[in-house]
């Protein structure tokens, strides 16, 4: 399956952080903030294949707000790797696609080749956040905003972020044909 539809109605990620109303100051710091080593940028820049990154997610998602600047760090450092963001409230038909035990998730993280169809996904939080999130005993949902809140201004769930990230972008140039 092809995403060309939604990739056009996709937007670069500075242009959902000029049309943000929440969390804009959080993916702001967390993309300046982050630390990536030489390895982890010669990795990004040793991409060899066109990598498209569609984001489905939403300003107003603690999780989008946490991994969307670190994508978008990524896809900063090479010329190969492309990222847009399409709005899952706008676009909840396609968002529907993608439910994960009957829920929506956001973000989604898509992973596509040139011809835009998908190569590997990626949905929602790192493992690191899962678990942290599995250990608290019935929290409310503004217990698990907070939580979240907290969680992403930790320099080790970013890590954790990027580490899962690299891993789907390596795969992706990997299954495209590396030279």
């Amino acid at each position: 399956m092809s995403y060309n539809a939604e990739w056009e109605k996709a937007v670069p990620y500075e242009e959902f952080l000029e049309s943000a109303r929440e969390n804009v100051e959080l993916m702001k710091a967390r993309f300046n903030d982050l630390m990536i080593s030489e390895e982890e940028s010669a990795l990004i820049q040793g991409t060899q294949n066109e990598v498209n990154i569609l984001v489905i997610g939403t300003d107003r998602c603690n999780d989008t707000a946490g991994n969307l600047p670190v994508l978008a760090r990524i896809a900063s450092l090479s010329p190969k790797i492309h990222l847009r963001i399409i709005d899952s409230d706008k676009n909840a038909q396609f968002h529907q696609l993608f439910k994960v035990n009957g829920k929506r998730k956001t973000p989604v993280v898509l992973f596509l080749n040139s011809d835009l169809a998908e190569l590997c996904r990626w949905i929602e939080r790192p493992n690191a956040a899962y678990e942290l999130i599995n250990e608290m005993n019935n929290p409310s949902l503004e217990d698990r905003r907070a939580q979240l809140r907290q969680l992403y201004s930790d320099p080790e769930i970013l890590r954790q972020s990027l580490g899962e990230f690299l891993h789907l972008v390596r795969r992706a140039d990997l299954i495209l044909g590396r030279r």
